[in-house]
């Protein structure tokens, strides 16, 4: 059977421009005899929530965009659709049929529904509501990576797989690449699994500030690589499939070996490129002051959208070689720059900025990655909101994507180069005599805690009982009030700071804690002594105290708020960030601790 991919980029909402451009990818695959045609699961309706008092109207057109594209489409089409309902991610998938809809978890839904009220026997509870039959061959389509696990855990159960990955880009996670990280990433061995043939449909472009990297690809059941699309461009994939083959393929394709730091700079440019795009902006606004930081940020720009679509004010360099360098890395970069006057403050040049931003409608872009973002103190800085494009990239990577870059094209000079600094934490020059081991133990520290969610007592122990990583962490913890003006970034990782649960006026802070004091069977015990029998009156109301007690523990474990905090579900900070499709699962890192007794 041959299947097409439709790798491409949208504008959600636009659904004019959107259906078009899916019609024309569907006859396309109805020019190479495909008997499906399957889109990414961002394609038509975003997958982003919008306000509660849109989302009515918005599911309206979306349902009509939907019947207009079955009426229209040449070929036979698998449309995944992302929704929210009580600010969690919904998924559907649309099959289009002989120009007729089928939304197969709908339909299930209400057969099942119907069987209960007619009195029939009711489908298993626990079948896959994505799965549906073409021409004999038997599909199921995941959404996330927990979709994919229940999937794994069936077997052989199904011919193929779609996997509409709803997870953005991140580089510290292979997974969301999809092609571009294959031999590090979990989707050969989900094949095996299986037993099936694996279809990645990548989602491309900005959504939200989440950037989406495409990457689409087809794994044979025992791991080949068939075929695969490109990261970052449109792409329109054939391949015909064969339920019945046992391998190997003629002309499998090698997996490239991933190179993270080009991966995550091409991420930075195209995600910026996007999210201009979408938003219908053409200009942006930066502020040169010879710094790395700032001179990579202008670098990015003309990258992402060209030389005369940036704007540049130059100054507030703390030394005069760095204005020099600010000057001649404008000149390198044809764009246009706006000199601030001698001895200008960087407070006096962001005012300037602030002017043009209101004068010309350009976006600013902020100077501030993911390590000033935690540790720096901000407190009082000026800012014109807009996006800090590295403001999901800790410092230490910065250094690296601006050494990069110069190798493909020296534009950044030695002065900037070497402008940057290790945030200031007492007693590090005595552990780490250079300035890039002091700035990879703090980003090491901060990752820690912000993306793999290690504890303060692991972190600690981790630093085999120097003090220097609680150092970080209390940064990290007295910082919150300078980022209450921080401005949004493109998120290129698995979890950006401001998803990072930091509530504002809790005065309690972890420390590091003896393993002893840490025994959960002291609470297991108080627990059991309350359920023992007792002689008086009130030992059965006791029991079902306990009960109740015992029980309301499960379901706040089950929904994560036991161990997630305040907002666990539905968003992962106190701060109103909105949940960013495929993220779910429990808070609780270490599983359920409760069992269905």
């Amino acid at each position: 059977m041959n299947i097409s991919i439709a790798q491409m980029q949208s504008i959600p909402g636009d659904f004019e421009q959107t259906l078009a451009r899916m019609l024309d990818f569907a006859a396309r695959a109805k020019g190479v005899d495909s008997r499906l045609a399957i889109f990414p699961a961002l394609a038509l309706a975003g997958g982003f929530p919008l306000d509660a008092a849109d989302q009515e109207g918005y599911l309206a057109d979306t349902i009509e965009a939907l019947q207009s594209f079955a009426a229209e489409t040449p070929v036979d089409c698998v449309v995944p659709v992302v929704g929210e309902a009580d600010g969690l991610p919904v998924f559907e998938v649309v099959l289009i049929r002989d120009h007729e809809l089928h939304a197969l978890r709908m339909e299930g839904e209400f057969s099942e529904l119907k069987s209960r009220l007619f009195g029939e026997d009711a489908p298993d509870q626990g079948s896959y509501p994505f799965t549906f039959d073409v021409d004999g061959l038997r599909f199921a389509l995941a959404f996330t990576f927990d979709d994919l696990d229940a999937l794994c855990d069936m077997g052989h159960a199904f011919d193929a797989v779609i996997f509409a990955s709803t997870h953005g880009f991140s580089h510290d996670n292979p997974s969301t690449q999809l092609a571009a990280a294959l031999t590090e990433s979990r989707f050969i061995a989900d094949a095996e699994r299986m037993g099936a043939w694996l279809i990645a449909a990548g989602s491309l472009g900005s959504f939200d500030t989440q950037v989406f990297s495409g990457a689409s690809f087809i794994l044979a059941p025992w791991g080949e690589l068939a075929a695969e699309a490109p990261s970052f461009e449109e792409a329109h994939l054939t391949y015909s499939i064969d339920a019945y083959s046992e391998g190997p393929l003629v002309h499998p394709l090698t997996p490239d070996v991933p190179d993270r730091l080009l991966t995550l700079m091409n991420a930075l440019i195209y995600g910026l490129a996007s999210f201009c795009r979408q938003e219908g902006v053409r200009d942006v606004a930066v502020v040169m002051d010879g710094s790395l930081l700032s001179s990579a940020v202008a670098t990015l720009a003309c990258d992402a959208l060209g030389p005369l679509h940036v704007h540049a004010l130059v100054g507030g360099a703390e030394r005069p070689e760095l204005d020099t360098a600010a000057r001649e890395l404008a000149q390198r970069l044809r764009i246009d720059a706006t000199m601030a006057p001698d001895g200008a403050s960087i407070d006096q040049v962001e005012l300037m900025r602030a002017e043009l931003v209101r004068s010309s409608g350009a976006l600013a872009l902020i100077n501030l990655d993911k390590t000033g973002f935690c540790l720096d103190n901000r407190a009082g800085a000026l800012s014109v909101g807009g996006l800090a494009p590295f403001g999901d990239v800790y410092r230490s990577d910065v250094v690296a994507l601006a050494r990069l870059r110069n190798t493909i094209s020296p534009v950044i000079g030695p002065f900037s180069m070497r402008a940057w600094r290790v945030p200031a934490v007492e007693g590090i020059e005595r552990r780490y005599l250079t300035a890039e081991s002091q700035l990879e133990f703090i980003d090491y520290v901060l990752s820690g805690r912000i993306e793999w969610g290690r504890s303060y007592t692991q972190l600690v122990e981790e630093d085999r009982g120097g003090e220097l990583a609680e150092r970080v962490l209390e940064l990290l913890r007295i910082r919150r009030l300078a980022r209450l003006s921080a401005p949004r970034v493109l998120i290129v990782s698995s979890q950006t700071l401001m998803e990072h649960p930091q509530p504002l006026g809790v005065r309690w802070h972890d420390t590091v804690r003896d393993h002893d004091a840490q025994d959960w069977r002291q609470i297991a015990e108080y627990l059991q002594s309350l359920a023992a029998p007792s002689q008086h009156a009130g030992a059965p109301d006791l029991q079902k105290e306990f009960r109740d007690t015992m029980s309301f523990l499960r379901d706040l474990a089950v929904s994560g708020e036991l161990f997630g905090g305040l907002g666990a579900v539905g968003g992962q900070d106190g701060g109103g960030h909105r949940p960013r499709p495929g993220e779910g699962g429990d808070s609780w890192s270490f599983g359920n601790p409760f069992s269905e007794n």
